[in-house]
């Protein structure tokens, strides 16, 4: 199936990771006219090596710092992008992070931390993005949920519940802006398999509790969430809204 994005502008939150890199690399090859990518401070020199990489390869790519725990800052963020004359086509929900902690040690600072990225952030960038350009484009919006957004696991209170709620969202948005032709989707992954987890998710414990609770028996790989998140995003997928595309192996089967 050939997927191409001519003429579309694609900006992608926590672009300096391992997911956030591989869906601009992918864009760029799928002829996206502009790659926008954002992520905090201090991950600003992994995003400059990806977007001197992209701009090398003859994409045009532009990158930003942005924490979107602050919201005045993602208004701000907005504005810039209005007073270039980018108008926002796709946008790819992919901030995110995770603690393990037992719920009953859970304290109010995990919680907000969570939340405040997984779900608060992502609404809010979803607002202003919708009010800049993306409404009027009738663009696309994909989330980045989790298996753990389907069912629950231990260690994870704050985390099942921000990607839970991210499924909710869509679902909402679905509701409300379908009538100007917007799609929301959202991906939802199992463990994925990485350099910095991989001596991690295959030490034997974890063989055991993870991997062997895949039916596949084994993890996801970047390029294969990657690609669930370039389809929901294109035409390919143009009667598809409001769908939790489960990328588990399996997982949530069981």
């Amino acid at each position: 199936m050939n997927i191409e994005f001519k003429g579309k502008t694609v900006l992608i939150t926590g672009a300096a990771g391992f997911l956030g890199s591989e869906l601009a690399g992918l864009y760029a090859d799928s002829k996206a006219e502009r790659i926008i990518l954002t992520d905090l401070p201090e991950r600003i020199e992994k995003l400059d090596i990806i977007a001197e990489k992209l701009n090398n390869s003859g994409a045009k790519a532009e990158r930003f710092c942005l924490d979107i725990r602050d919201i005045k800052a993602i208004k701000g963020f907005a504005e810039k992008l209005d007073e270039k004359g980018y108008k926002i086509d796709i946008l790819i929900n992919n901030a995110g992070v995770n603690k393990f902690v037992k719920a009953v040690e859970v304290t109010e600072e995990d919680w907000d931390r969570l939340l405040d990225i997984n779900l608060k952030g992502a609404f809010f960038m979803t607002k202003e993005i919708a009010r800049q350009s993306l409404i009027e484009q009738k663009g696309n919006i994909v989330f980045i949920s989790s298996q753990h957004g389907v069912v629950g696991n231990i260690m994870r209170a704050g985390y099942c519940a921000s990607k839970t709620g991210l499924l909710g969202l869509m679902r909402a948005l679905v509701a409300e802006w379908s009538v100007y032709g917007v799609r929301v989707n959202s991906v939802a992954p199992t463990y994925i398999l990485n350099e910095t987890n991989e001596a991690w998710l295959n030490d034997p414990q974890n063989t055991r509790n993870k991997k062997n609770h895949i039916p596949l028996k084994k993890y996801a790989d970047v390029l294969s969430v990657a690609n669930a998140v370039l389809f929901l995003s294109s035409d390919k997928a143009e009667m598809v809204t409001g769908h939790n595309l489960v990328v588990d192996g399996g997982y949530t089967v069981l």
